[in-house]
């Protein structure tokens, strides 16, 4: 299996109403749902890699996520706030796509990208179920409005499952939304209520 070296510090799970979904963190059993194999139809919009290129699309779609998280909680985000969201998630990617810690696959409509989401490697510890230090962080998944009930959020998450297996990762964790929890609860993700979090000022 090769190895991930991240070129900046690994990103803290975030808390309620700062993340993706503020819901508590969700972990991916070991044993991939097999239900997510790829059988892909001839006439589906094809998926593939995200590459450099796309990065600027990226980060719009991580910005709108939050911005949409926010909305339905009744919160709000001011505009510099999501600038700088957007800015800083396009750093990372800047970084973490050309040396592979961050995967990001997407799903496009001739030239315009209409979902996304990615996965970052983070460096943990060994467990008793699993030896590898290494874990996935699903993240940054979103779909346009006009294109939502599509299945895209399922194929992504499935391309983000095989590429885990082939590189021998087996745990996956995320923060899911209202609207993505039933998606993950389907794939085989579940709360880990074990997991807690702290923002030091």
């Amino acid at each position: 299996m090769s190895t991930y070296n991240p070129t900046t510090s690994h990103p803290t799970l975030p808390f309620k109403g700062e993340g993706e979904g503020g819901g508590g963190g969700m972990v991916k059993k070991d044993t991939l749902n097999e239900t997510m194999t790829e059988n892909l139809k001839e006439n589906e919009i094809p998926i593939r890699e995200a590459i450099e290129h796309d990065i600027p699309q990226l980060s719009i779609h991580h910005r709108k996520m939050f911005e949409e998280i926010w909305e339905k909680k009744g919160s709000y985000i001011s505009n510099l706030v999501c600038s700088e969201i957007e800015k800083a998630y396009a750093q990372k990617l800047s970084q973490e796509l050309i040396s592979g810690v961050c995967k990001v696959w997407v799903i496009e409509n001739k030239e315009l990208i209409i979902a996304s989401g990615g996965i970052t490697i983070l460096s943990f510890v060994p467990t008793p179920n699993d030896f590898s230090s290494h874990v996935a962080y699903l993240h940054s998944m979103y779909t346009e409005k006009g294109y939502r009930n599509n299945n895209f959020a399922n194929r992504i998450v499935g391309k983000a499952l095989q590429h885990c297996k082939a590189s021998g990762i087996k745990r996956v964790i995320l923060n899911a939304s209202e609207a993505g929890r039933p998606i993950y609860e389907k794939i085989g993700f579940r709360s880990a209520s074990e997991i807690m979090r702290l923002i030091i000022d």
